[in-house]
């Protein structure tokens, strides 16, 4: 069976987080980036990464993909979808951010969690090293609350990635996307980014089918073989 995986990762994060989990996958997988090197960030739009990541899997030379899309990486899935309409098989999300219709990824949030979004953001962007404690004691609530010290070491180092402020801001449009089978990962221990009641908000915002994970928000480094249990599932299931 001509099939690959392509893995979007979420905020902060880089390809190197779906290292653990490729090696235990069943079909080959391509982690991509969603910027090109020396790129200004700030003028970024969800279209503009989304056909470097169609760039990305034009030149794996896959035939048919499943997309899979961890927390913000959920703007992006529906628009390479709609680049690729003849490629994309299926898109697994996971604990990912499906906003209503043509609103930005950031509405769902109440109004002091886009605040800390906004100072992320630009914390991040500037590398501004005095703030690294406050980042890093954020990040172990949100990311890393079911994970060892080696793995919350691993984060902290590698999760400060600047981000397009577009993907949180821009507001997104699935109306073109083509009818495509989805599936929800809801990840049942994310204590801060996505809490399982959001979770089912977004699954419902574009009517996949939802499965469970009891893991925290970085499934794919806490439980890298669960996810890929997962995974493998859905792509056994997946026609091409």
């Amino acid at each position: 069976m001509d099939l690959a995986f392509v893995l979007i990762h979420g905020g902060g994060l880089d390809t190197w987080v779906w290292e653990r989990m490729i090696p235990l996958l069943n079909f080959p997988a391509l982690a991509v980036g969603r910027a090109a090197p020396g790129t200004n960030l700030n003028r970024l739009t969800i279209t503009d990464s989304a056909q470097y990541i169609q760039s990305q899997i034009e030149s794996s030379g896959f035939q048919k993909v499943i997309v899979v899309a961890h927390s913000i990486g959920g703007v992006l899935a529906p628009t390479v979808a709609i680049l690729l309409p003849q490629r994309v098989a299926h898109i697994v999300f996971v604990g990912a951010n499906i906003p209503p219709e043509e609103k930005p990824a950031i509405s769902i949030f109440c109004p002091s969690e886009r605040f800390g979004i906004a100072v992320w953001l630009r914390l991040t962007a500037w590398k501004m090293s005095f703030m690294d404690k406050a980042i890093e004691e954020d990040m172990r609530k949100t990311l890393c609350n079911d994970m060892d010290e080696t793995t919350v070491q691993q984060v902290l180092a590698g999760g400060k990635h600047p981000e397009p402020p577009a993907l949180f801001y821009e507001p997104v449009s699935r109306q073109k996307m083509p009818s495509i089978s989805c599936t929800y990962i809801k990840l049942l221990k994310d204590q801060g980014i996505l809490p399982p009641s959001r979770q089912d908000e977004m699954a419902a915002n574009i009517g996949a089918k939802v499965l469970t994970l009891n893991t925290g928000h970085t499934a794919m480094l806490s439980r890298p073989d669960e996810l890929a249990e997962l995974l493998n599932g859905v792509a056994s299931e997946v026609n091409v």
